[in-house]
């Protein structure tokens, strides 16, 4: 039996990652073909079901993301081991220490290795992923890069990061701004374009929603502690949404839902989107949702919103593929590319965070949104299924992999 082994999955808490895993194994849905998921946060994928779904084998320690990892890497390591560790964490090489561990290597030569975490070479520390790429393909084992996104600028001239892109056998980039980065800087051997798998995630609505949310009349809310991190500005991101908020309760009829897409513990959407629900809830306009919805479950509660606001990409793509009309507060080329791959240009869709200045911005951006809804939701008619059905042929590709 051929084997796909998943890794570079940072745990179902960010509801992101497990959205990823949930649409692949939809794409990669071949019976002939066994599937594990090497998990840095084996509890986080139990706690949100992934057990039921694909086999899962702890990857290190579950304390990735606690804010209090130094201590925990104490309790398991001894002190010149846990030394080496701090020191290569402290250098922007986070997570490094899952190389001391030998389960993910020492596998069957017939499997490929699928890094589902393409969206870490986003950042400027993705060593880690570049020195598994290198272990795996020493011993000659076929990798894939899946679903990535890559800032252009990241890899122009970037010898090091192309030297390690030409090593996997297959890269599926999820929108266009990253492939053609890829392509112009010759990493084309086996390169392609698919929409990102999350895509194709399932589709659960819960039966109790909050009294305060009334469906399709509500706007979704995402913010996050990443895009604040991220802002310029000071609060800047939180005194927009908190004027938005203002905007929504005096000059609509339409209810406000405040959905967090990542729940760690060192970046927990609930701690910015329970303050602003704190701030408006004597409106009785305005309800958190903060039960532990796994991803299938918070697709649905996006998809009976009106308008989403998001700062996560996959809160994000949960609102496009059941067409709702949205807005990304964005940080990244994957948020301008998604929306640049949907609607031809992304100007009117997303507002990078890095370029609030003042506090209503978010504010206009959604009037536009709101004034254009009509002709967007046209659009995803027209255009959605189509997009969508594209995600489909990336597994056509993984399997060519196994013949050749």
């Amino acid at each position: 039996m051929n084997k796909i082994y998943f890794y570079a999955h940072g745990g179902s808490a960010n509801h992101g990652c497990e959205a990823i895993v949930r649409g692949s194994l939809n794409i990669l849905s071949n019976k002939n073909i066994k599937k594990k998921l090497f998990c840095f946060n084996k509890s986080s994928d139990i706690q949100y079901g992934l057990d039921k779904i694909i086999e899962l084998e702890q990857l290190g320690p579950q304390i990735l993301f606690k804010k209090t990892w130094k201590s925990e890497l104490k309790k398991v390591f001894p002190k010149s081991l846990f030394d080496f560790i701090k020191n290569r964490l402290k250098k922007g090489i986070r997570q490094n220490y899952c190389l001391t561990y030998n389960n993910l290597f020492d596998k069957e030569q017939i499997a490929l290795y699928l890094s589902i975490g393409g969206d870490m070479y986003c950042y400027d520390n993705n060593d880690m992923l570049g020195q598994i790429n290198k272990n795996l393909n020493s011993q000659n084992k076929k990798t894939i890069l899946w679903g990535c996104s890559i800032e252009p600028h990241n890899i122009k001239e970037n010898k090091i990061l192309i030297e390690d892109l030409k090593r996997y056998s297959l890269i599926t980039a999820r929108e266009s701004l990253t492939y053609k980065a890829l392509i112009d800087n010759g990493i084309n051997k086996n390169t392609h374009l698919f929409p990102d798998p999350a895509f194709l995630l399932d589709k659960e609505v819960p039966t109790n929603l909050p009294n305060n949310f009334i469906p399709h009349n509500t706007v979704g809310l995402n913010l996050s502690p990443m895009v604040q991190n991220l802002e310029q500005g000071s609060n800047i991101a939180y005194k927009n949404f908190v004027e938005l908020m203002k905007y929504i309760i005096n000059n609509t009829n339409m209810n406000i839902a405040l959905v967090p897409h990542v729940v760690y513990e060192n970046t927990n959407d609930l701690e910015p989107l329970t303050k602003l629900y704190k701030q408006f809830r004597n409106t009785n306009r305005v309800c958190l949702i903060n039960k532990p919805y796994n991803a299938c479950q918070l697709k649905g509660i996006i998809s009976q919103c009106r308008f989403m606001i998001a700062a996560r990409t996959h809160a994000s793509i949960a609102a496009y593929s059941t067409q709702v009309p949205t807005l990304v507060i964005g940080y990244s080329v994957k948020a301008k590319g998604i929306a640049k791959d949907i609607f031809g240009d992304y100007k009117d869709y997303v507002l990078p965070v890095q370029e609030l200045k003042e506090k209503t911005e978010v504010v206009e951006a959604f009037k536009n949104l709101m004034q254009n809804e009509n002709k967007i939701r046209e659009h995803y008619k027209s255009f959605m299924s189509s997009y969508i059905e594209r995600t489909w042929l990336a597994g056509k590709e993984v399997e060519k992999l196994f013949v050749k």
